[in-house]
């Protein structure tokens, strides 16, 4: 995940049966003599304490598992509690000239949240505002003091210019800014003059100051994004996004050209605070540039479960079966779906049922094998998936759709939140699998011979396995990818 202030579909009803089985944990319990499971009875009247207890358990951070809750409180009051500890150990801080300094690069701040303002945040997504870049100026040139406060006024704008998304996210992101860069201002002020410093000097001292700089950088970056990833992570272990913002090369990356460019801007600042404005449009750019990279991943990739949408999966697996037919390579077509997902969504509703999606999507892909022999999974439906294999023959490609069918049975997958708190969920999947052969074929064909042995599959019952079988299998009609719906 890069460093920065991060600002933390309808499913195809299936057959009826018994294909998901929910067992009530500990938390499931009945309602209250004339109670619902939504609140108090119709003829209730509460006194103002239980109005204040609904109103509390009404906040979307109450519908988080319990030890993200804790996490998420913890870090923002050692927050509030670190900003209040360095306004009143600062001492005669506020002096006109560091003052004036601190308000333009806020400024900058708010410059650089409007340049992308129109586009709004991508849903299920984790967004980068760029803003560590004025955040590390401030660390460096000015008290810690400042560091530790800059976040709080742009958070103020943020709630006050945009209501939508969950305030607890801001607040909890800002709070990790704050730690994360007073900190890395801390560590630089508390560095010896022969290698800190003011400003940068000239020789080895310009370059001790710089690589402290970028030391700081990289402190308030593990501290900030440490603690986010923690937190997504307790509050949702399967997010499709945790990965992919943290561990991938192209992610990294990122990390380095927000880093370097962090670290130019702070040298214009501390050889005088007029050049800020020589670094304002390549921060604005840089920040157009990630928006519109977000947006055109947003396009291709489904919120819900963080996989390929049916379009964009049949394009990237067009491409593959091409190019499987060009150099004769043997290619499998796998088309998993759960059973009787609908009982899920009926029971718990659209948010639990997302969630366990989510998990699903995170075995089906822990499953596959990393060697580059399986391609992108997409999803095909409101709760199938599909995906090629290359170079695999046809007992290969069977045992791993067994694999993936125990590993569902296997694993009962749990939902938190305030609907359907404690309950597991235990799954089936059935799987059709279109065998490689030599002959090259498309798609299209791969498509219908997997939907043929999918469709003998739950034939034959739950938690079933298929190949298809020429002449023994009957194929449907044309295959179309069946977008979620």
């Amino acid at each position: 995940m890069p460093p920065g202030g991060r600002v933390v579909r309808g499913l195809r009803r299936p057959r009826a049966g018994a294909g998901a089985e929910l067992r009530p944990g500990p938390a499931g319990q009945s309602p209250a003599p004339g109670v619902s499971a939504q609140g108090a009875g119709p003829s209730a009247r509460r006194p103002v304490p239980g109005q204040m207890l609904a109103w509390v358990r009404g906040w979307p951070l109450r519908r988080l598992r319990p030890a993200a809750v804790v996490y998420i409180v913890t870090v923002t009051l050692a927050g509030l509690a670190a900003v209040a500890a360095a306004v009143a150990t600062a001492g005669d801080w506020w002096t006109a000239r560091d003052a004036a300094v601190w308000l333009a690069l806020l400024g900058c701040a708010v410059v650089t949240l409007e340049a992308a303002h129109t586009a709004r945040e991508v849903k299920g997504g984790v967004t980068n505002d760029v803003l560590t870049v004025w955040y590390l100026a401030a660390a460096v040139t000015l008290p810690p003091v400042y560091a530790f406060l800059a976040p709080v006024p742009v958070l103020g704008y943020r709630l006050a210019r945009d209501r939508q998304g969950f305030t607890y996210r801001r607040v909890f992101s800002n709070a990790t800014l704050a730690l994360g860069y007073g900190v890395a201002s801390v560590v630089f002020h508390a560095a010896p003059a022969s290698t800190a410093g003011p400003q940068p000097g000239t020789g080895l001292h310009a370059l001790t100051w710089t690589g402290l700089v970028a030391g700081c950088g990289a402190v308030g970056y593990v501290i900030n994004e440490g603690l986010l990833a923690g937190a997504i992570y307790l509050a949702d272990p399967a997010f499709p996004g945790l990965y992919d913002a943290f561990g991938r090369r192209a992610g990294l990356i990122t990390v380095l050209i927000e880093l370097s460019m962090a670290v130019s801007v702070t040298v214009l600042v501390a050889l005088s605070p007029f050049l800020m404005v020589l670094g304002l449009p390549s921060v604005l750019l840089y920040r157009q540039y990630l928006t519109s990279a977000q947006l055109s991943t947003a396009a291709r990739i489904d919120a819900a479960t963080g996989v390929l949408y049916a379009p964009v999966w049949r394009r990237e697996a067009d491409s593959e079966a091409l190019q499987a037919r060009r150099k004769n390579t043997p290619l499998a077509l796998v088309v998993a779906e759960i059973d009787h997902f609908g009982a899920v969504r009926q029971t718990a509703g659209r948010e639990a049922a997302d969630q366990v999606l989510r998990r699903v999507v995170g075995i089906l892909t822990e499953t596959l094998p990393r060697t580059g022999l399986a391609g992108q999974v997409g999803r095909v439906g409101g709760e199938e998936f599909a995906f090629t294999l290359s170079g695999v023959n046809e007992t290969q490609a069977r045992r791993l759709g067994e694999r993936i069918r125990d590993r569902i049975a296997g694993e009962p997958i749990a939902t938190e939140d305030d609907s359907d708190a404690g309950f597991v969920y235990r799954l089936s999947m059935s799987v059709g699998i279109a065998a490689p052969r030599s002959s090259g074929p498309t798609l299209a064909e791969l498509l219908r011979e997997a939907d043929a042995a999918l469709a003998e599959a739950k034939a034959a019952g739950t938690g079933q396995v298929r190949v298809f079988a020429p002449g023994h299998t009957e194929l449907p009609g044309p295959a179309v990818a069946r977008p979620p719906g």
